[in-house]
Formats: C-alpha cells, structure tokens, sequence
C-alpha cells in the first residue's frame, strides 16, 4: 500500500529493536563501572615519616575485587589503618589473631577521594596491582608490613 512490504517492515523493526538493545546493554554496562573518584570519600595523607619497623606473617593476597588479610600470627590488631601502596588506605576494627579477612578493594582510598581498580570480569581498565601493603596501629608506632602475595600478571 505504501511501497513497502510486510516483510520489509518487519525486518526494519527487527533492526531498530537490535539497536535499542545494544544501546541499552551498552548504558548498563557503563553504569556498572564503580566510580574511582569521589572527594567525599578521601582519607588522608600517607604517613611518610613513620618508617616501618618489621614485617610480620600477615599475607595480603589480591583476588579480583578484594585483597584478603590473612592474620597467621597470634596477635590481634585493633582499631588500624591498612596502606595499599603508599597511597590508599581503609580503617579496620580489628584483625584477629588466626582470622582472614576481605576488604573491598574500592573501599580503599587515598588523599583525593580516588581507589585503586578492581579487578573482575566487568572492569574497564587494567587492575591497579596490590604490591605494598601495611598496617599502622596509631599516628606515632612504626608501620608494620605486610607478605604481599603479587600476582603472577603484576610481578616483573
């Protein structure tokens, strides 16, 4: 009636509504990516005068989107603040002797707001290797250090 089939219209439609799909998947997957800056969320600076006195039986193993703390020592730390490179940092209440625990690797900040990038099937930038991990106990003890297991893909 108007030049165009039934078969014709069809197929069009088919199109615009393969079109509008992947728009959409496209918008969520974005959506999906964890912002890696917000300045609401900044810790402070890295304590760079407190030099670290001992590295302690604590492994700190990345997995994809949290690093895991492995406490094999028989002392328990409370109330502490985990460094990840020199630069990011997330508060901790307690890690008890023996006890494994994850910490989302987004969770950690630094001084702007911004966190290392997780890992993980949906990511969109390479991850930021986990290599440098502490802990300090108080704004004057010395910083303990942390057996950082490095991937195989981030080592040298």
């Amino acid at each position: 009636m108007y030049g165009r089939s039934i078969s014709q219209l069809t197929a069009s439609l088919l199109s615009f509504r393969a079109f509008i799909s992947v728009g959409a998947a496209a918008m969520v997957l974005g959506a999906c990516n964890a912002p890696l800056y917000d300045p609401a969320l900044a810790t402070r600076v890295y304590p760079e005068t407190l030099l670290q006195s001992e590295v302690v039986q604590i492994q700190a193993v990345p997995k994809e989107t949290v690093l895991q703390i492995i406490n094999a020592t028989a002392t328990d730390y409370r109330e502490i603040d985990i460094w990840v490179n020199r630069r990011f940092m997330q508060h901790v209440s307690q890690l008890l002797a023996g006890e494994t625990v994850e910490l989302r690797i987004d969770k950690f900040r630094d001084v702007w707001g911004q966190c290392p990038q997780p890992g993980g099937f949906w990511r969109t930038r390479a991850p930021t290797p986990l290599i440098f991990v502490q802990i300090q106990r108080d704004e004057t003890s010395p910083l303990v250090g942390l057996v950082a297991v490095v991937p195989e893909d981030a080592r040298y």
